[in-house]
């Protein structure tokens, strides 16, 4: 077995990453829904990544909890059950308690910045309080605003991985559904 050259390896690795990321903003985003399983013929037309790049995408991703690996029927985005969701709301809760105080601190100098007063008016109205597609569309940019203004790199890269509106859409539903019975 010849192994890879140092550069060979990371360039590889550097090709996974991006792959990953961009599978990654997929399920992030709702694109890639829980439960779905991905095809890696349809991920490369998509990717400019090969079968070997996928896999090592899918390893990255399946060490990170997106992914579920499967023998024989290859990678399906992780399904999460109301316990799970539940305890991803509240390490949020608690991370983003902890950003919008280190934000609020660094306002208390020179006031809020403008973005967070208009980003409050569209907050008041109407449209985000009734409507859940728009309420989801408001909330990641809100969000991560608040925790950008708090200005600690390494609180953003600990959140960025629960940034999961398709699974914040699904703990909706099961709440939903668990009101309706």
């Amino acid at each position: 077995m010849k192994l890879l050259e140092p550069r060979a390896r990371n360039s590889l690795t550097k090709a996974a990453d991006i792959a990953a990321s961009e599978i990654r903003r997929q399920i992030q985003q709702g694109f890639l829904a829980p439960g779905q399983r991905l095809i890696e013929a349809e991920l490369m037309a998509q990717l400019p990544a090969s079968r070997s790049t996928l896999r090592e995408a899918f390893l990255i991703l399946a060490a990170e909890g997106s992914l579920e690996l499967q023998h024989q029927r290859g990678a399906c985005v992780r399904r999460m059950t109301r316990a799970s969701l539940a305890e991803l709301f509240q390490m949020r809760e608690c991370l983003e308690g902890f950003a919008a105080g280190l934000a609020a601190a660094r306002c208390a100098t020179g006031g809020p910045p403008a973005w967070l007063a208009e980003a409050r008016a569209v907050w008041l109205g109407d449209e985000v309080l009734h409507n859940e597609l728009s309420h989801m569309e408001n909330n990641v940019p809100l969000h991560e605003g608040i925790v950008a203004l708090a200005g600690n790199t390494r609180l953003a890269a600990a959140l960025q991985p629960l940034e999961l509106p398709g699974y914040r859409l699904q703990f909706l539903r099961l709440l939903d559904q668990q009101q309706r019975s």
